[in-house]
């Protein structure tokens, strides 16, 4: 299983912007989103499917490119 590598580098932006844990990513607001410095739109994208996948409980499955 390969990791998903734009994934991981939008979670570094995520990161970047204070946004630390579970809880705070997916109470991540779209002023929040936009407000991060180089977001693109795949990166909003990304970003709003990571937050689906940890109400899922299915983080791994997402940087493993299984999200479903």
């Amino acid at each position: 299983m390969a990791l998903n590598q734009k994934a991981i580098k939008v979670l570094g932006k995520v990161f970047e912007a204070g946004f630390t844990d579970e809880k705070s990513i997916v109470a991540m607001t779209m002023d929040d989103i936009l407000a991060i410095q180089g977001v693109t739109i795949a990166d909003i994208g990304i970003i709003n499917e990571l937050q689906k996948s940890i109400k899922a409980n299915k983080v791994i499955s997402f940087f493993g490119g299984n999200a479903e």
